[in-house]
């Protein structure tokens, strides 16, 4: 294909548009969303506050957070810059700053102190009592992590694209990754959109002889997946959980009408920190496909589920990973395999640019139909 000119001006087919008009409701419900998150409250940084290290170095910076033994601090020189609660001997607060500050400490108690002063790393709570910074967990926690309520997090993106040339392509793909989490609980929503369309154009030679130019428009996708997950932390044992997973999705193009899946599992968040999230599950689930053409099928399945991220590569970027493995327990011992890997930088308001390969792999698809399926795409969307 020769690529003669992309127009920024968006031409829509019409059975593009007929998949906009019913996904127009969803956007505008999802714009009102992420509008309402810009004024959400976020937590006030102590100013201006004087930290003392144990070698003698003094930073006069804002503390913007300090959690499970490191504090971040915006400096002249470093919007970002975390030290290790080890290497700091004082913390001295403005002489304005007189708000008063929560801290969740490890043993799971919420006080209170005012101002926020360390001294030989030691804090002098507001009754009175003395803790040791490395005892402290949370300094102004969210509602959330004292029990009440969820955090919500998440990102909705697009990649629309739309060539004119020999071939003329109109791509519309629409995804929502969100989460909302407690201490208690954890609920997971995802749902990607594709709908795709490609026009030819060739000449072709009529009975007189004459030449005329045919185009021929066809879709070329149209696929939707919705992924919900519910986890129940256990009470003493908190990095590990249990779960169920729900699943809907169709793809004309793979024969698939409808296939869903439910099932339950077990999971641990195999790594929580600095460095990264990862997360596994093992379980079960019961699969059941209506395909277009072929027969339908239904069998249990063993269900494998990998997500996590990492901003390895430094500055606000991220590395995320999402896995999910079915295998078909039954005679033909069948596999399904769908993976997401995509790098993502933030731009600015909330704004995110990524980049992202997917691979599917269906072990049961439909006779005449490719196991494989892949993709890459550049996406720009809204985090929060």
């Amino acid at each position: 294909m020769t690529l003669m000119q992309t127009h920024h001006m968006m031409i829509i087919p019409r059975y593009l548009k007929r998949s906009i008009d019913r996904l127009l409701p969803l956007v505008l419900t999802l714009g009102l969303l992420l509008i309402a998150s810009l004024f959400s409250a976020a937590a006030q940084a102590l100013a201006n506050t004087k930290i003392v290290l144990q070698d003698g170095s003094v930073i006069v910076a804002d503390i913007i957070d300090y959690r499970d033994g490191e504090i971040t601090l915006s400096t002249s020189f470093s919007r970002d810059l975390k030290i290790d609660s080890k290497l700091i001997k004082d913390i001295q607060a403005s002489a304005e700053d007189q708000e008063i500050s929560t801290l969740l400490l490890k043993d799971g108690r919420q006080v209170e102190t005012a101002p926020m002063m360390v001294t030989s790393g030691l804090v002098a709570l507001s009754d009175g009592e003395i803790v040791k910074l490395g005892d402290v967990s949370k300094l102004n926690p969210e509602p959330w992590e004292l029990g009440k309520g969820y955090a919500w997090e998440g990102l909705a993106s697009a990649a629309l694209a739309v060539a004119r040339g020999n071939t003329d392509a109109d791509q519309l793909d629409l995804a929502l990754n969100s989460q909302f989490d407690s201490v208690r609980d954890r609920i997971t929503l995802r749902a990607n959109v594709e709908q795709d369309t490609a026009t030819v154009s060739f000449q072709s030679e009529t009975a007189d002889g004459e030449s005329r130019v045919i185009r021929s428009s066809e879709p070329s996708a149209d696929n939707w997946q919705v992924v919900s997950k519910y986890d129940y932390y256990l009470e003493d044992w908190t990095n590990h959980y249990l779960g169920v997973n729900a699943s809907v999705e169709a793809d004309a193009f793979a024969d698939i009408r409808l296939r869903s899946y439910l099932g339950p599992y077990y999971g641990r968040k195999l790594l929580d920190g600095a460095a990264g999230k990862l997360d596994g599950e093992l379980g079960f689930v019961w699969i059941a496909t209506d395909f277009l053409d072929a027969e339908d099928t239904e069998y249990l399945g063993a269900n494998w589920n990998i997500t996590g991220e990492s901003a390895v590569l430094g500055g606000d970027s991220r590395v995320y990973l999402t896995h999910v493995g079915i295998l078909n327990m039954s005679d033909d011992n069948s596999v399904i395999l769908d993976t997401t890997i995509g790098f993502g930088f933030p731009f600015f308001f909330g704004l995110e640019a990524a980049a992202e390969f997917t691979v599917d792999y269906d072990g049961a698809a439909a006779e005449g139909k490719k196991a494989i399926d892949q993709s890459y795409n550049l996406r720009v969307g809204y985090s929060w």
